[in-house]
């Protein structure tokens, strides 16, 4: 099983024009809040025993313990390595907080702004459409230097706070073939850092001229520390491959369609786990395309062990912001491929308002 990269790569930021060990018109702290704390307090044990993001909540499993589902789940997105998301949440808020270290060394004028928006539609939502909208509010848009990669590659971060709440996105394009991925991650918090929601999208990049294998893969996350209440989708339409090659099909490493709602006792997932045509587990006989039998699974947070279906009757509604993420619903026609070209409208930011740079001081 081909492991795939959500993580985003490796970046250093920038150093400020502050002189050596001295504050120049310093500014107050940001006050944003954390994505990663909701998530770190929401997230299944048994799961997040597989992060490298000091997520060792329960005893460190072997990747196939556990119901063959939640397994699968867990070693694709929430084992060390590339694929880790929680990890990769967690460096998202290390580069947030290093940038308000900078505003701290030195005040930054977007900080004082007042917040635009950016509004998303057309996103996948909880009926299997793509009717779905997201607003992000943002004061302050940074260039990341990315390194041990490509030239081709670039990372643009926008963030800001408004309401109560803080929002960002990561932006990274690579134009050529090969690692890192084209990906968006995008999130909002509450300042107390309670809730935190999270879309990722992984694409493809479009240096791929192959039209059928410009594929997709996206995800949303909600961790609720108050609620005690996590929940997640997953789907994509094909797999993303550093090269191109034949076998290259309508299949998805994170599987095709996966919805998981828990509590700090159970955890109920629903959809097709495995990858199509692999003969694992719940594949069907027309698992090219991803039309296998949905399938069900209750099971314990702690150890993903299969328990009884009762247990998880209450977590078989899912909330009104988790979409339905599907390969049909993802891969629309040959013509529009609408995961792929909504994903790719994202990372390039399309219509987002004006943003002062945040290498902009504020007036002394």
């Amino acid at each position: 099983m081909r492991k795939l990269a959500f993580a985003l790569v490796s970046v250093s930021v920038a150093a400020a024009s502050v002189s050596c060990g001295k504050k120049k018109n310093g500014g107050s702290p940001m006050g944003l809040g954390q994505l990663f704390l909701p998530l770190k307090a929401t997230v299944p044990k048994g799961l997040a025993s597989g992060s490298a993001a000091g997520l060792n909540l329960a005893p460190q499993m072997n990747l196939n313990a556990g119901t063959a589902e939640l397994a699968a789940l867990k070693s694709r997105i929430f084992s060390a390595g590339p694929t880790d998301f929680m990890n990769t949440i967690k460096s998202v808020d290390s580069r947030l907080a290093e940038l308000d270290k900078r505003h701290q060394e030195g005040a930054r004028k977007c900080i004082g702004e007042e917040a635009k928006e950016w509004k998303l539609s057309g996103l996948p939502d909880a009926t299997g459409g793509m009717t779905g909208t997201a607003s992000f509010w943002f004061q302050c848009v940074e260039t990341m230097n990315v390194s041990n990669v490509s030239p081709t590659t670039s990372l643009t971060i926008y963030f800001g706070r408004k309401d109560g709440y803080s929002y960002l996105a990561e932006l990274s394009t690579n134009s050529a073939l090969g690692e890192p991925p084209t990906i968006a991650t995008l999130g909002k918090v509450d300042d107390a850092s309670n809730k935190s929601e999270v879309w990722q999208i992984l694409l493809t990049s479009e240096a791929q001229t192959d039209a059928s294998k410009r594929h997709a893969l996206w995800m949303y996350v909600l961790g609720d520390k108050t609620t005690q209440n996590f929940e997640m989708a997953v789907g994509g339409t094909g797999k993303i491959a550093s090269v191109p090659s034949a076998s290259e099909g309508p299949v998805s490493g994170v599987g095709c369609g996966i919805r998981v709602k828990a509590s700090p006792t159970f955890v109920y997932g629903v959809g097709r786990f495995h990858e199509s045509g692999s003969g694992d587990g719940n594949a069907g006989t027309s698992g090219e395309t991803c039309e296998d039998e949905e399938k069900t699974v209750c099971a314990s947070t702690t150890d993903l062990l299969a328990t009884d279906a009762t247990n998880c009757s209450s977590l078989t509604t899912f909330g009104a912001s988790i979409p339905k993420l599907g390969y049909a619903q993802l891969k629309g026609s040959e013509e529009n491929k609408a995961g792929y070209a909504l994903g790719l409208s994202i990372v390039k930011a399309t219509a987002m308002p004006a943003l002062t740079s945040f290498n902009d001081e504020a007036s002394k």
